[in-house]
């Protein structure tokens, strides 16, 4: 769904500022880094409310009222587990504008749809989509940061379907908007030299996102680490592939072109994903403040191993489809996909009510509750590897 969005810079200002006069919770149950509050920057998957009560929209993107709620996602669950204050969404969007939360002390700063690269159509860097402006906002709010205060970042699954979505459209634009979208990150004369290149296109593709991961990394720096903070857990860019939206892009691909184009392509794009990944890595390697969290390779191997982690089903969303978005792939509607629904209705070879619980995906995107389970799992072993648990 598509809004004309207008941005009250006022106000978003006005609240980060009287937001930085608050404290922080209560002190966590034996945690040992004694953690008691948690900050969240990034996109859909952290998201706690932004949109919420808008056509379409749920509180979290995935099953909506199961029994895990409040605290559904992978954010809100490590929260819970370190004893600090419930999560609430910092920003609310209206459906034409966003405007502060008027609940105080919300610390949740991810918005659905959020990107590292938010491109001027979407509002640019000074839009919440922008998490290079989420981190601007939570730093101001912090002023500095303290070292009680954990800070979950998500970022770049959104980026890279631009990516991949742009380079499919050369297609029939010629290049265009792939050009575009490379020229938004990058100087003209590297997109200029790299596309001339033979196979320059694809080239570009890992460019950008190494440039992307630095842009990241520079942001997370100036606006968390250089404030002050000492415990920073990033999730790395998941396996987008993987998702039932990208299977069936990748099966257009086939259908249309064959299985050796499918390969070739679905090995572009995740060499794309782990360009972003190891340059990530590389830029916080030896930094004892941050925890990289490896989703990628957590992620593909749930896909390959589910029975592993529990999982009955990684292919089909366990919400149905409302009807075939512009795009030519289904479409999902949050708001009407709840547990009692599903439960309520099995479809074709399922028979117990709880037959959704264990499937991976909610939509052609995002997790199940079992499924942000399972994200706040690998980050809590993550957490406790760097030895913050």
């Amino acid at each position: 769904m598509m809004f004309k969005i207008r941005w009250k810079f006022a106000a978003l200002a006005a609240a980060v500022v009287l937001s930085a006069c608050g404290g922080g919770g209560a002190e966590g149950p034996g945690s040992r880094a004694a953690l008691s509050s948690v900050v969240v920057m990034g996109d859909s998957l952290s998201d706690s409310g932004v949109f919420d009560g808008l056509p379409g929209y749920g509180r979290v993107f995935s099953v909506q009222a199961s029994d895990a709620e409040p605290n559904t996602i992978w954010t809100e669950r490590i929260a819970a587990q370190i004893g600090a204050p419930q999560l609430c969404n910092f920003y609310k969007f209206t459906g034409t504008t966003f405007v502060p939360n008027p609940k105080p002390g919300c610390t949740s700063y991810a918005v659905g749809g959020g990107r590292i690269n938010n491109q001027a159509s979407n509002g640019g860097s000074a839009a919440p989509f922008s998490i290079v402006k989420q981190l601007a906002d939570a730093g101001a709010v912090a002023g500095s940061y303290q070292a009680n205060q954990l800070l979950l970042i998500d970022g770049g699954g959104n980026d890279a379907a631009d990516l991949v979505g742009a380079y499919l459209k050369a297609a029939s634009d010629g290049g265009a908007a792939y050009q575009a979208l490379l020229l938004s990150l990058l100087p003209p004369a590297t997109v200029a030299s790299t596309l001339g290149q033979a196979n320059g296109a694809a080239i570009a593709g890992g460019v950008y996102m190494t440039a992307l991961a630095d842009s990241f990394a520079a942001a997370i720096k100036a606006h968390a680490l250089d404030r002050g903070a000492q415990h920073v857990a990033i999730l790395n860019m998941p396996g987008i592939t993987n998702t039932p939206r990208f299977q069936a892009v990748l099966g257009a691909i086939e259908a249309a072109q064959g299985a050796t184009a499918r390969s070739q392509a679905e090995a572009l794009f995740n060499s794309w994903i782990q360009a972003f990944n190891q340059e990530l890595a590389n830029k916080f390697a030896g930094d004892s403040r941050v925890a990289i969290v490896d989703f990628y390779n957590n992620f593909n191997d749930e896909v390959a191993h589910p029975a592993q982690y529990g999982l009955t089903n990684v292919k089909t969303p366990a919400c149905p489809a409302v009807g075939v978005g512009s795009d030519g792939l289904p479409a999902y509607n949050f708001q009407t996909c709840t547990a009692q629904a599903l439960s309520a209705n099995p479809p074709a070879g399922e028979s117990s009510p709880d037959w959704w619980k264990r499937y991976a995906f909610s939509d052609g995107f995002h997790p199940t509750p079992y499924g942000y389970q399972l994200m706040s799992q690998l980050v809590s072993r993550s957490l406790a590897q760097a030895g913050w648990l």
